[in-house]
């Protein structure tokens, strides 16, 4: 497929995929369907990044889009939002502003809990370390 740089509709439907690792870069790609396939984790969806002008994904039956279920196009808007800047359609579904706007205050938000997970977890471990050190210096 690398010899087909100006392939712009890729239709690999029930071929029992499991990884997009063999995926080349195409960047005339317009629409992929994958419907049917055995794509299970998101990361295997951070590959389509490459495919700047994808506007058309579509994945139903999919045991990723089958989990993640009517959350599965917000999803990838997450994951793939600054990549995928052309995407109008996932599993039939139009994107619309609406779900840009929601995409954009959903990551905002999880970048935000991410943080302060960290930070809590560097506190806990600051407080257990120094813990253990008061600890010590009472067995003294």
């Amino acid at each position: 497929m690398e010899h087909l740089p100006k392939l712009r509709k890729l239709q690999l439907q029930g071929n029992k995929i499991e990884k997009l690792d063999d995926i080349p870069d195409l960047p005339e790609l317009r629409e992929l369907y994958l419907d049917g396939n055995a794509i299970a984790t998101m990361d295997e969806l951070k590959k389509l990044g490459t495919l700047k002008n994808l506007e058309v994904l579509s994945m139903a039956g999919c045991p990723i889009a089958d989990e993640k279920g009517d959350e599965f196009k917000k999803e990838i808007l997450i994951l793939l939002m600054d990549e995928l800047t052309n995407l109008k359609s996932v599993n039939e579904n139009p994107v619309t502003p609406e779900d840009i706007a929601e995409v954009i205050t959903e990551r905002e938000t999880r970048i935000r809990e991410a943080e302060e997970a960290r930070l809590a977890a560097e506190a806990a471990a600051k407080e257990a370390a120094e813990g253990g050190e008061g600890a010590e210096e009472a067995a003294e």
